[in-house]
Formats: structure tokens, C-alpha cells, sequence
């Protein structure tokens, strides 16, 4: 630390290894002011002659600055212009991290105002201080919190007042409780709070927004100029290591009653009733932490859960604190359950598009509020809890908006830490690129059902952000083979999968920019096959395959009466008859073993005889009666696999043979099947839209709605 002396300008270096109380530091004035051009630095102290260092602009307040010190007694000042070498980058990293502290030391600190003027009337003060650029500053934030003592000065230097006596008017112009400007430790308000304080100044260099922070949250980190934001990215994540609790870190945004997103209606859902369109929407999906301190504008009321330490630090259960891998947060967070369908799915608008998409949310409670006090219950308050909706995208991850969501619903009582104990589950959350429509992209406008679970395998040249709701071809040559390959699922065995294809139309399409887009912007196909999964079935039925093989290859020859002559010798001759009968027997054999090779079967049932099939039509069974007979064409629909990602594999290589298909045309068409003994209810819509109505940039939108009154595939939508 170098200080300045305030009488005959010397100056001299003091080294703190603990604080600025160190016994080898004597007692010192600070100055707090704002830069301005043509300022005095330390090699201008050092190098140039008094005279020209006196015709600086800056040297006025160093010279009122070392007056009033000597006038009070102390005998040396710490001024940031001239008792920091800029030039040295460990020396400006040291004290920017020690900065608060040293502010913090000072026996007083001198706050120049250099846009306020002179004997001001005491009513007239307050207007005077909040146009003044030295509340905008964000350096300035520290020096108005830090130093016990503040006496505010104007421009020449006349004594305004101090911190304490202007306590209230400077509250109402930084939002700073009095209780911080009147000498309670900042550490006691809660991360959002201190951001709050900063959300409406500025400084000269992007990354300082950073760096004039790092006192108040009392944390250290290199400082890195040139990387822009990123800086303010590090200090939160060192403000996640130091306060794992405080959820209020995640407590930005703009606040709302309600989700703005939410779908208004389960006619919305279903595709019976219309969304409005709102092209203005703001579609991008954020991470965890903010992108400024602007973030926090209205978070300034937000405080840590009385019971978060509890919450988090329970007996028994190791303790979890949010982590930072790459561009991803893992963090426990309660999820509040879902107690209506309208608490599931959220409004997308199109980009480019006159079309919505629908996604999938979830609405995870921070371990943060506010609270509200009822003054017509006697001042009984209740405590608000922040919930914040994330939306559902690929790999299990999360993103967020912009929006915080507080209301009555979830709040104390009613809601309490047993209930975010119970509803703990853990989330990944990190932004998410913003998706922007392509020419030939399959869209879901609606992607939803009563399934228990639902999984996707795609072509190797195909990106399917199912859960983003899209489908796009990315690779080289056509795409002859289903683009993706659905599998929806209510239980362990049983289920449907969905392909979806491309046929007919060109396999390549030239946008507007001469710019090829394989996988081309044909008709689309989709098929549906009922599948069932095990593995013991499969295995079973083809051991039963082997059997029927060899049984057909036998049958294949009919031994007749040798023929007389020497060149027939040995040969047997096959009657015309009898050959085209075998030749039909082996080709059912072939194709039926070749069938029960790709597991179509359905299994073994305890208890009941088994089914033996040899040609389509054919079948023998103890069981009798239209329940038997409705089984088993139940069972000649269904194929068997070992596994849901067997059954994708084979259904993307052998699409053509699906038990339902439907060429959808490219005008609004809707594909209904009624529901049965192994398929549930399916309605599919598509229709060709156009990127801002431009006829060479075609993209085809999709609604697949599956619905079910049959128990077993009763469920909530997913």
C-alpha cells in the first residue's frame, strides 16, 4: 500500500499482510471521487516537474484532499490516481482485491462531488446529490459502504454533510438500507441485495463491473482485462463457492405474478383451441447465473430462507453445494410437483415463423423470498418463496428465462422445509443456444401424451431435439431412411414406436443463398408399429425359428423313381407338383423364421398353452372363445425386442413393413387412428409453413397427440 504524505508529497510504501490495522500502517484519509481526463498518475508524480503537475485538472482534489487531511490531523492520504503504478498489473490486481478493505481502514474518507456546486440550501441538497455522476459510478459503491466515516464535498470543496447525517436521501437514491449506510457489516444482506446496489451504475471498462464488486462480496480472483463479460461470470461463481446457500445469487429478473408462458386452457394442449401468436417474445433460454447486475433490479428485497442451512446441511446426508461444470450448474433444487396439465407445458413463439411450440417446464422453488406483511391480520406475515420455471431441453438439461415467479401459492405456511426436502431432486441448468428454424426442419408444435416415458433415436445425419421440438437433417446425401424413430412406452413390455420420413418430393432443396439442404423437403411419412419388450421371448422364438427352418428344408425335396440312363444316374427327379409345393412351403418357412430372427413374437404366457404360428392366418391354441381370438391378433400386431433401442434399429431399417403408415400431404392434414387392444388413441397433424412466407425455405409443422381412455395407459401428459 502506498501512501501519500499530505504535506510534503512523499510518498512511501507500507506493506499489510493481515489488514490495513497493521501495526506498520499509520493512520490515513482516503479520497473517493471519479475519474476524469487528464488526471495525475503515480509516474506523473515521480518524473514530472511540480509546475507541470499543478497545471493538471486532476491535481485540484489531490491538493484539497491533502489540505483537509492536515487540517485534521492526519499526515497521510491514499488518493487511487497517484499512489497506484497502472502500469503494473500484479500491482493493480493487489490492490483492486484489497481495495475494500483499505477503504474499509481509513480513518476517513473525503467523497469529492465534482458536478455539485457550492452553498447549497439543505432542501435543494438532495436534488443536487442524485443528478450527481459520482452515485453512478459503480467504483463508488465500495467507497460509500466501506469507510465508517464519509463527508461529502462539492466542487470547491465546501462540506455538503457526512454519510450519517445524509443517511435517508442517499438511501432513497442507491436503495441502500440505512442499516448498511449506519455501520452494519454488509455481509449481512443477502447476495441479491448487495447486487441490487449495483444495478444501476456503470463503469468505464466492461470487466470492472466485476471487479468493483469484489469487496463487497468479500472474494478474490485474478482480473483478466480484454475478456469482457466473462468477468462478471467468475465473480459469480466464486460467490456460489463462498455461499452455497444463498439462493438469492439465482433471484434475478423481472418479477411476475404468474408465468407469462403458461398455457391458458387444456384445449391449448390438445391442439382445439388456438394460441395467440406473439412474434416479439423474447424465446431465449438463459443459465443459472445473471449476465450484470442489471439483472437484479428488482431483487432488492429477496432474502435467504431462514431454514436454508437446514435445508441443505441435514443430518446424515452429505452436503451438495451447487457446482460449475463447463457451461452447466448441478444444483439440488426442489421441484414443486405438478398438480395441473397447465403446469407442464409452456409457449414457445416461432422465430421467423408464424407457429408456437410447445415445451415441457418445470417449476423449481430457490431457497430465497420476501416477505409480506398482512396489516389488515394483525402484521402477520408470510414468507414468498422465489420459484423459477426452467424448460426441459436435450440430455436432461434445463434452461431459464427471464422471469421469477412469486405468489401466495407457494409460501408459509403452506409450503415449509419438509415439503423442499421432499421435492429435492437434482438439475442440470445452463444456457441454451436459441433455436433458429432451417429450411426442410420437422417442427413439433405439440409433442405430448398419456405414455409413461418416451425415448429417440435419430439417423446419424439427422440433429433430433425432440425436446426442443425439432428434427434436422445435417448430414450429406438423402434421407431414404426415417429421420427419427419415436418410442413411447406405459410399462416395461409394452408400447409404440413412431418413425418419421421423408418420401416423394426432392431429397434436396437450394435456399435462396445457393446454399444446399440435404435431407430435402419431401412429403412426410410416418409409421406406427405396436412393440412389446422381452428379452426372454425373443430368445425363446428363436431357438422355435431353428426348429421351423430345418423342419421347411427337409420338406424342400421329394425323393422320386430314379431315371433310367447313365447320364441321370444318381439324380432325383422332382415332380411339378410337388416342387411348386415346396417351393411355397419354403418360402413361408424363410419368410416366417426370418421374422422370428427380428423378434416378432410375443412371449410365453404362465399358464396358458403356447401360441405356434406358421403362415399369416394359420393358428393353433388351447384357448377358445373372442377373447382368446382378440388376443391373438393382439399378438400377431405386436413385435417383440429385447430391448426399446432394439426396436428402433429395427424398425429404421425395415420401415416399409410397419403395421400403420400415412404419407401426410404439404396442406394441413390431420392422421387419426382410433384407439385398440394395442394402440391407443393417435392423432397426427402436419402442415407446411415458410420462413418469413418465402417459398424456398419450407419447414414442415407437427402435432402428435396421444390420449387413451384405457387404464393402463392412463397417465398425466408428458
Amino acid at each position: 500500500m502506498r501512501l501519500l504524505n499530505s504535506c510534503s508529497g512523499e510518498m512511501r510504501v507500507y506493506v499489510s499482510y493481515k489488514d490495513v490495522s497493521y501495526k506498520d500502517v499509520p493512520p490515513y484519509a482516503i479520497l473517493s471521487h471519479t475519474w476524469n481526463d487528464d488526471e495525475v498518475s503515480y509516474h506523473d508524480w515521480q518524473t514530472l516537474p511540480w509546475s507541470t503537475i499543478r497545471k493538471k485538472k486532476g491535481f485540484q482534489k489531490i491538493e484539497y484532499c491533502c489540505q483537509q487531511a492536515a487540517q485534521d490531523g492526519l499526515e497521510w492520504v491514499w488518493i487511487d490516481t497517484c499512489c497506484i503504478d497502472q502500469t503494473s498489473s500484479a500491482e493493480l490486481t493487489e490492490s483492486i482485491n484489497a481495495m475494500f478493505r483499505w477503504y474499509q481502514g481509513a480513518a476517513i474518507c473525503y467523497a469529492y462531488l465534482a458536478d455539485v456546486a457550492k452553498n447549497l440550501r439543505l432542501s435543494t441538497i438532495e436534488n443536487k446529490l442524485r443528478r450527481s455522476r459520482w452515485f453512478t459510478r459503480g467504483w463508488t459503491l465500495q467507497e460509500l459502504i466501506a469507510p465508517s466515516q464519509v463527508v461529502f464535498f462539492s466542487m470547491d470543496w465546501h462540506q455538503l454533510g457526512t454519510k450519517s447525517e445524509l443517511a435517508a436521501c442517499i438511501s432513497d437514491i442507491t436503495q441502500i438500507d440505512q442499516t448498511y449506510l449506519n455501520g452494519t457489516s454488509v455481509h449481512h444482506a443477502s447476495i441479491a441485495q448487495r447486487m441490487s446496489w449495483a444495478a444501476n451504475r456503470e463503469t468505464s471498462r466492461d470487466e470492472d463491473v466485476a471487479y468493483c464488486l469484489l469487496g463487497i462480496f468479500d472474494v478474490n480472483m485474478p482480473l483478466i482485462y480484454g475478456e469482457g463479460e466473462k468477468s462478471f461470470q467468475r465473480l459469480q461463481e466464486e460467490i456460489m463457492k463462498m455461499y452455497p446457500e444463498d439462493h438469492t445469487l439465482f433471484a434475478w429478473g423481472t418479477v411476475m405474478p404468474e408465468f407469462s408462458r403458461w398455457v391458458q386452457s387444456e384445449a391449448q394442449i390438445l391442439g382445439e383451441e388456438q394460441i395467440p401468436l406473439n412474434p416479439n417474445e423474447d424465446n431465449e433460454l438463459l443459465g443459472l447465473l445473471a449476465h450484470s447486475p442489471r439483472d437484479f433490479r428488482d431483487s432488492g428485497k429477496f432474502v435467504t430462507y431462514s431454514k436454508a442451512k437446514h435445508y441443505f446441511r441435514r443430518k446424515n446426508v452429505p452436503f451438495r453445494a451447487p457446482e460449475k461444470v463447463g457451461r452447466t450448474i448441478r444444483i439440488d433444487l426442489p421441484v414443486v410437483p405438478e398438480t395441473s396439465p397447465l403446469w407442464k407445458f409452456a409457449v414457445c413463439h416461432g422465430y421467423r415463423l408464424p407457429a408456437v411450440r410447445l415445451r415441457i417446464f418445470k417449476v423449481v422453488v430457490l431457497a430465497c423470498g420476501r416477505w409480506k406483511y398482512d396489516g389488515d391480520n394483525g402484521g402477520v406475515s408470510s414468507f414468498q418463496f422465489v420459484t423459477v420455471p426452467l424448460l426441459l431441453c436435450m440430455d436432461g438439461s434445463t434452461g431459464r428465462t427471464r422471469e421469477l415467479v412469486i405468489n401466495e401459492r407457494i409460501a408459509s405456511p403452506h409450503v415449509n422445509s419438509i415439503h423442499l426436502r421432499n421435492w429435492q431432486a437434482q438439475l442440470l441448468v445452463e444456457q441454451q443456444p436459441q433455436y433458429c428454424p432451417s429450411p426442410g426442419d420437422v417442427i413439433f408444435r405439440r409433442l405430448l401424451g398419456t405414455f409413461t416415458s418416451w425415448s429417440s433415436i435419430a439417423h446419424e445425419n439427422v440433429d433430433a431435439a425432440v425436446n426442443e421440438g425439432y428434427i434436422r437433417w445435417c448430414g450429406s446425401g438423402s434421407a431414404r431412411d426415417p429421420l427419427v424413430c419415436l418410442t413411447f412406452t406405459w410399462n416395461k413390455t409394452s408400447g409404440f414406436v413412431l418413425g418419421i420420413a421423408r418420401v416423394d418430393g426432392d431429397n434436396t432443396t437450394t435456399t435462396s443463398s445457393g446454399s444446399s439442404n440435404p435431407g430435402g423437403t419431401g412429403n412426410l411419412q410416418f409409421i406406427l408399429q405396436p412393440i412389446g419388450i422381452s428379452p426372454a421371448a425373443y430368445d425363446r422364438y428363436v431357438e422355435d425359428a431353428t426348429a421351423v427352418e430345418s423342419r421347411s428344408k427337409a420338406e424342400e425335396v421329394v425323393v422320386a423313381p430314379v431315371v433310367e440312363g447313365e447320364e441321370a444316374k444318381g439324380k432325383k427327379n422332382v415332380s411339378p407338383a410337388n416342387k411348386e409345393s415346396s417351393n411355397n412351403s419354403s418360402r413361408r418357412a424363410t419368410r416366417w423364421s426370418q421374422r422370428l430372427r427380428t423378434s416378432i413374437y410375443p412371449p410365453k404366457e404362465a399358464g396358458k398353452p403356447t401360441m405356434t404360428t406358421i403362415e399369416e392366418g394359420e393358428c393353433k391354441t388351447g384357448e377358445e372363445g373372442e377373447e382368446a381370438k382378440a388376443k391373438q391378433r393382439q399378438d400377431k400386431q405386436t413385435l417383440w425386442f429385447r430391448s426399446i433401442y432394439e426396436a428402433c434399429w429395427h424398425l429404421s431399417n425395415h420401415w416399409q413393413d410397419a403395421l400403420y403408415s400415412q404419407t401426410m400431404p404439404l396442406t394441413p392434414y390431420t392422421w387419426e387412428m382410433p384407439e385398440t387392444d394395442n394402440v391407443p388413441y393417435v392423432r397426427i397433424t402436419s402442415e407446411r409453413l415458410y420462413l418469413d412466407d418465402d417459398p424456398e425455405q419450407p419447414v414442415d409443422v407437427v402435432d402428435l397427440i396421444v390420449t387413451s381412455k384405457n387404464k393402463k395407459w392412463a397417465s398425466e401428459y408428458v
